[in-house]
């Protein structure tokens, strides 16, 4: 890396975190087989909302700790902007969740198509990683693989404690 180069920003974990809990309340949710589309939008959608939320008001609190000087709307306004990635990991896993509820898709294949949404984005970010380190090929796959892995693991461990 030259002297002049720019340093590269690190990718916001929201997006893989969002990723995640939105699996994860998709698979507790349609464990049963009985949970409606509806009610698995609605889950992914309000879970979502929450823990944005949650993040955003602990985020502020801490910063207005280190940084007493600045106001509290103002750092609601920046934490609500940079943890944003976790509301729109939850759009992509809802398309084939309105698909469900307007009956264009099954209740099955409405959640599992969103089961594989999150999946291929798991995958996406595993793969962007990689290339962001230098990988590329198969070494670049294979951490796109590992990630869906991990992703799944993380996932079966909540649903299992929950």
């Amino acid at each position: 890396m030259s002297v002049d180069a720019e340093p590269r920003e690190a990718p916001r974990s929201g997006g893989l975190y969002g990723t995640v809990l939105v699996l994860a309340v998709i698979i507790a949710l349609s464990k049963s087989g009985k949970a409606p589309a509806s009610i698995l939008l609605g889950g992914i959608l309000v879970t979502s909302l929450v823990f944005w939320i949650v993040h955003v008001y602990a985020n502020t609190l801490a910063a207005r700790v280190s940084s007493p000087e600045r106001g509290w709307l103002d750092l609601a306004r920046v934490h609500a902007e940079h943890e944003l990635p976790i509301l729109e990991a939850a759009v992509a896993p809802a398309v084939p969740l309105v698909l469900g509820v307007v009956g264009v898709l099954s209740r099955e294949a409405a959640s599992w198509g969103a089961i594989g949404v999150c999946l291929v984005s798991l995958f996406g970010w595993g793969l962007t990683v990689a290339r962001a380190l230098g990988y590329r090929g198969t070494t670049a796959i294979a951490m796109g693989m590992l990630n869906v892995g991990l992703g799944g693991l993380m996932v079966g461990l909540k649903v299992f404690v929950h």
